[in-house]
């Protein structure tokens, strides 16, 4: 019911937080972000585009400009046009998840270590987003586990 945070792995003395903007309005994204402390939020779309205008990187800059959190696009740890086409017409995140862990293990080795390097050396609260509101059924769980299994981690899910 009420629960606004899922503990997903227990790392060492530091968590990335993971977050979904489906079903969310912009002024609901800030507030969950606000609440959980974010103040670095990296949005690992491969296009930082959306149907709803909060969401559009330019809207999502501004927002988090306002909250006093800082955005970047980390395109390079989006799942491939392909991956999500392949994912669209399937509906079988299974697959689509194998196909990205390979993909990831082979190609995004370097973002990910720089990704574990902002968590570790930041002061501030980091959080990764994408659309997906359950983290299981999105490509950010896969990145998140890497995190996990290199660097120890921990993941929790804003809800």
């Amino acid at each position: 019911g009420g629960e606004k945070y899922r503990e997903i792995k227990v790392g060492g003395s530091k968590t990335i937080f993971t977050v979904g903007y489906e079903r969310r309005s912009g002024e609901d994204l800030i507030a969950a972000l606000r609440d959980a402390g974010v103040k670095i939020l990296i949005d690992v779309r491969d296009k930082p585009i959306s149907r709803k205008p909060d969401f559009r990187e330019s809207a999502l800059r501004a927002l988090c400009e306002d909250a006093r959190i800082r955005y970047e696009t980390w395109k390079d740890l989006g799942s491939t046009v392909e991956q999500r086409e392949k994912l669209k017409s399937s509906g079988d995140f299974g697959k689509f998840e194998t196909a990205f862990r390979k993909y990831a293990e082979r190609e995004l080795s370097e973002p990910i270590d720089r990704l574990a390097k902002l968590v570790q050396k930041a002061s501030e609260t980091v959080a990764m987003i994408c659309y997906e509101r359950c983290h299981e059924e999105c490509h950010r769980s896969i990145i998140a586990d890497m995190l996990f299994a290199k660097y120890k981690i921990g993941i929790t899910a804003i809800v």
